[in-house]
């Protein structure tokens, strides 16, 4: 292999890159524009419907009212017991929320009727809570903060690092094909290997810029997002804070995947005979990637011997536990070592695939 030719065609392939529209808006403006849009949007919505609903005058109605009501005051004041039955619809947000302020209203006036018929025994309330409980949250607030991000944030890089992969790696092959370029790149002195290896760095590129921007833009705009949501919330567990080695660890953990997801979609995209055509062979990997990515939605999975050789899936929760502060460096370099070797195995195939005319010139 040559360094100086790779060199040559990797500029090559990323100056034609840069100005494909497609690509730069799924590999600058989606990481960069869609995690404000949606934190700073959906933290409006949040703080804007809890107002309204604390604003809101709830209507109730009581049925049979005519005799209940009398019934029920004429029990209390005879120091007897009684009972009032909650009647909501679980499947109407309002009316839920109106259950629940009911019942904390409810519970108010029966912690006043307990306390002055205690009054009147001359008996201390205290009596009745011998044993205060209370809960102290010991997460320390870089794990708090690692744990907003945790749930989601390895899914949605998981899928950006592969739509940051997808578009160069189309344009790249069936692109050129249906452009009539390819055949140009496959007549200078360049060996296949050399065109192979600077397609692949070129697609990787991209893939890796869309997984840094996606991951600082979601950091930077998740710690302003959880702020303004932290009003509604106690300021301990709102605290928004990572460790850098976390953030470090994360980037590093994505790097061999998206080293396996560039050489998958080369060598995919290079069976098709038109852009289109190979935008419906790659569109059925996406579900392939989307359902092990989303075991970090999942509790109660841990890095183990089972998980840590799956692709896709040991990342997946591998980026969940970094982002918690959770470090386990066996499996973290066993996880390195098996998504290389898959990357590396794709990358075989994707170079012999440039070594075969009957798919170079599938038109």
């Amino acid at each position: 292999m040559n360094l100086g030719k790779v060199k040559t065609i990797y500029l090559k392939e990323m100056l034609d890159t840069l100005r494909d529209r497609r690509t730069l808006i799924s590999m600058i403006l989606i990481p960069i524009i869609l995690f404000p849009v949606l934190m700073f949007g959906m933290s409006a919505v949040v703080v804007m419907m809890i107002k309204k609903t604390e604003a809101e005058v709830t209507r109730i109605v009581i049925i049979g009212k005519e005799f209940a009501p009398d019934d029920f005051e004429n029990k209390i004041r005879e120091q007897d017991s009684t009972e009032a039955i909650i009647y909501y619809d679980a499947a109407e947000l309002k009316s839920e929320f109106t259950s629940e302020k009911l019942e904390d209203r409810l519970e108010d006036y029966q912690d006043s009727v307990v306390a002055a018929r205690l009054r009147e025994r001359q008996i201390d309330q205290s009596l009745l809570h011998p044993i205060k409980v209370s809960k102290r949250n010991l997460a320390p607030k870089e794990k708090m903060g690692g744990f907003m991000l945790a749930r989601f944030l390895p899914y949605i890089i998981v899928i950006l690092a592969m739509s940051g992969a997808m578009y160069p790696a189309i344009d790249l092959t069936a692109g050129e094909k249906e452009r009539g370029t390819l055949e140009t790149i496959l007549v200078t002195p360049v060996s296949r290997l050399d065109i192979a290896t600077g397609k692949f760095l070129t697609v990787l590129t991209a893939s890796v810029i869309t997984i840094i921007l996606s991951t600082t833009s979601m950091s930077l705009t998740a710690s302003f997002g959880f702020a303004k949501i932290g009003q509604f919330a106690s300021e301990q567990q709102i605290q928004f804070s990572i460790k850098p080695l976390s953030i470090l660890l994360l980037l590093a953990l994505m790097f061999p995947i998206a080293c396996l997801f560039s050489s998958a979609l080369l060598s995919v995209a290079l069976f098709a005979k038109s852009y289109k055509e190979a935008q419906s062979y790659i569109t059925p990997l996406m579900f392939v990637v989307i359902l092990p990515a989303m075991i970090s939605f999942l509790p109660g999975f841990e890095l183990d011997w089972r998980l840590v050789f799956i692709p896709i899936v040991n990342i997946s929760i591998a980026a969940k536990e970094v982002l918690l502060g959770t470090y386990k460096w066996g499996f973290i370099l066993l996880i390195f070592i098996s998504t290389f070797i898959y990357a590396g195995f794709s990358i075989f195939v994707t170079k012999r695939l440039f070594e075969k005319e009957e798919v170079l010139f599938r038109t």
